[in-house]
């Protein structure tokens, strides 16, 4: 009988072991919840020459940051698309170049979607429409473009303003680095007058008060608005249109060109 009871009791102690070892196999076969995938990072291509759309600000411990317009819509497009930014600075001229090679994602740099550049690139449905406009010495008077004729005319190479000074009579164009060397060109006196963005030559303004500016009459034309530049094929493109759509539907878009251009600025445009 004692026999019996004892192995009833081993065989007992045998199924519990059995059973306890099964369920650990089990907890060991259960698959491991994977990795969040990293962030992808998107290059963006600028040229920081452009305030207000976008410049280079140094705080007080001598820390650069990009900022402007541009920079604060691109910023809001990341965080809806759940992507990083990692943003390259280089020559206007050399931003059609970097997107259509591959190098750069997108570019927010005010630029436009000419006939000549949507052969390379794409871009997206555009987000400002530019009011052009002439900046001189005070006293040159300057009101128009046709006002120019004969005159020496700075531009930033590669900007639709070249074509703008080109349409000149007997105008002779002269294509700069960037918008700050045109303005120094007019300072010193070596060009009569430059053609600008007029919401970027109002900042040259503060900081020259010996020029004037003349805003031409505000053209809705596509080829002269700003839109985002993107390779052919971008997966991103119907995207950022979206998301523009939206910028405008919940006031996005009006905040940041609020922010940087002020509320009488943008009252007019609307």
């Amino acid at each position: 009988m004692k026999t019996s009871k004892l192995i009833s009791f081993l065989l007992a102690a045998v199924l519990t072991l059995g059973l306890v070892a099964g369920c650990g196999n089990q907890k060991q076969e259960e698959p491991q919840k994977e990795a969040a995938a990293p962030q992808k990072t998107l290059v963006m291509a600028i040229n920081a020459t452009f305030p207000p759309f976008e410049s280079v600000k140094v705080d007080d411990k001598g820390k650069q940051a990009f900022v402007g317009i541009d920079i604060d819509i691109a910023e809001y497009i990341a965080e809806k698309l759940n992507v990083k930014l990692e943003i390259q600075d280089m020559a206007f001229n050399g931003l059609v170049t970097a997107v259509s090679s591959g190098r750069a994602d997108l570019c927010v740099s005010g630029i436009s979607p000419t006939a000549e550049r949507l052969k390379v690139i794409d871009f997206s449905e555009p987000y400002f429409y530019p009011q052009t406009g002439i900046l001189a010495l005070k006293g040159s008077n300057y009101p128009t473009l046709a006002s120019l004729e004969g005159k020496k005319i700075g531009v930033s190479m590669g900007t639709t303003y070249a074509n703008q000074a080109a349409s000149v009579k007997d105008a002779k164009v002269v294509e700069l680095d960037n918008t700050p060397l045109v303005v120094q060109e007019i300072v010193n006196n070596r060009i009569d007058a430059g053609i600008f963005d007029g919401s970027q030559a109002v900042e040259f303004m503060k900081e020259n008060k010996n020029l004037e500016l003349h805003l031409l009459p505000a053209e809705m034309v596509k080829e002269d608005s700003y839109a985002i530049a993107l390779p052919k094929n971008s997966p991103y493109k119907d995207q950022i249109n979206q998301i523009l759509e939206e910028m405008k539907k919940n006031g996005k878009m009006e905040e940041i060109f609020t922010k940087w251009l002020g509320e009488s600025y943008v009252s007019q445009k609307k």
